[in-house]
């Protein structure tokens, strides 16, 4: 089996910040939207790049200028007892891992391989001890492979960011050691919290709410971590490169009269109508449910700006019988179902927000597929200056049926990759495939 050698660890400190002043102490509270997500193991993102690599001072000095705007990654997550709430506290001393490695491992079958070397990603990525509280929000692992190319693995506390956040930190590190730290010098500083989310009126005690449920005997954080390692170990990835093209059909076949479906719509359709052929469920009347995390930046009122960091997902589920999805209007009915689902989050984003964390447990054992991620995150335009990715990876994929959406090579194109048992992964893949091209 490769190996992964690590060669240094250092602490990576953030350039002089007008955004945290001359206070020693800056506490941002959790919002509702990121307490949810406290017992989760962190977000582990890989990126493989087949070029030269960029110096280390390089990567070093462009990171520790990026941590300027995007201040809250070098925090750490603290409990404050008086009141209940958790926050991430900043101060002008903070500091992000940054683990430097080298690896014998064969870098194009990593880079190239349709099924996936998860066990090999996953020494790719640094480990984040977030069991007890204060924890460090974010740490950063830079892998140099002997073969040639480069991997640049990131670990952060979901709990303080979510998908489209770290993209847009990684997006901005990787602009500023590409084209130097003036580059980024007109990027506004990070907003974050319940300072910036005031649009409940409950929202904080919401949050403390949550924080009760989910992690009970704080600053003691009883993760969910070794359950998903154990099911992760079980189970089998791969990636689908889907063409603009093959959205356009797909796109065209669901259409249903002046009705045209989002690509996200019909994407998740296709892949619910797969999954549930793939699984031969036979009963045509069982109730049959898709998840999905709907961003609610632009839905809020007023929209949140583009400079949040925090979370800012809801849980969403759309539900049909199986006789729906599997007869010939399968796919229109499928995207009708989506669709009604997102309008009626949307129509009020922010109702019953105080049991989401009740409602996603209810609807855990009932989905069949979770649907992450998004084709707007532009996963393969990043480049520290030796080019871009050959692969990114979401490493941190711990389930049976989920799915993480990026934008993919092209112009057009999004990558799905999909987590599967191994003993339906054969079959889904003929499925997809087969429904893609129908």
């Amino acid at each position: 089996m490769a190996s992964v050698r690590v060669h240094n660890a250092s602490h990576i400190t953030i350039s002089p910040s007008p955004a945290l002043g001359k206070d020693p102490l800056l506490l941002l509270p959790l919002s509702f939207f990121d307490a949810i997500w406290i017992p989760l193991p962190p977000i582990q993102r890989l990126l493989l790049f087949p070029g030269a690599t960029p110096d280390l001072h390089s990567l070093k000095s462009s990171l520790s200028a990026s941590l300027r705007c995007f201040y809250p990654l070098a925090g750490k997550l603290t409990y404050l007892p008086a009141t209940g709430d958790v926050a991430v506290a900043c101060s002008p001393d903070d500091h992000v891992t940054f683990i430097e490695a080298s690896s014998d491992a064969d870098f194009i079958r990593l880079a190239s391989d349709e099924i996936h070397d998860v066990d090999s990603f996953l020494r790719l990525v640094p480990e984040l001890d977030t069991k007890v509280l204060p924890a460090p929000v974010m740490a950063v692992q830079v892998t140099k492979f002997e073969s040639g190319g480069l991997a640049v693995g990131f670990a952060v506390n979901h709990a303080v960011v979510d998908g489209r956040g770290l993209w847009q930190f990684i997006e901005a590190w990787a602009t500023a050691c590409r084209e130097g730290e003036e580059a980024i010098s007109d990027v506004s500083p990070v907003v974050h919290g319940s300072t910036v989310i005031r649009h409940h009126p409950c929202g904080d005690e919401i949050a403390r709410r949550i924080l009760k449920m989910v992690a009970p005997e704080l600053p003691i954080i009883i993760s969910e971590k070794l359950n998903m390692e154990e099911e992760r170990s079980e189970l089998m990835r791969r990636t689908f490169p889907i063409s603009r093209d093959m959205i356009q059909s797909i796109k065209q076949r669901a259409k249903e009269g002046c009705i045209q479906y989002s690509t996200f719509t019909v994407l998740s359709a296709l892949t619910w109508i797969s999954f549930i052929k793939t699984k031969g469920m036979e009963d045509p009347n069982e109730e049959t449910v898709l998840g999905f995390l709907m961003d609610c930046r632009t839905r809020l009122i007023p929209p949140l700006k583009d400079n949040y960091l925090g979370n800012c997902l809801k849980p969403c589920f759309a539900k049909a019988k199986v006789m729906e999805l599997i007869e010939n209007a399968g796919l229109s009915k499928a995207c009708s179902r989506i669709k009604e689902k997102i309008d009626e989050s949307s129509k009020d984003v922010l109702g019953g927000c105080e049991d989401w964390v009740g409602e996603f447990k209810r609807n855990t054992k009932l989905v069949n597929v979770l649907i992450a991620g998004s084709s707007s995150f532009r996963a393969y335009n990043i480049d520290f200056g030796v080019g871009r990715p050959s692969r990114t990876e979401l490493v941190s994929v711990n389930h049976e049926g989920q799915v993480v959406l990026v934008g993919g090579r092209e112009e057009g194109e999004i990558h799905m990759s999909v987590c599967l048992s191994p003993s339906h992964m054969e079959e889904f893949t003929k499925e997809f495939s087969r429904e893609l091209c129908v």
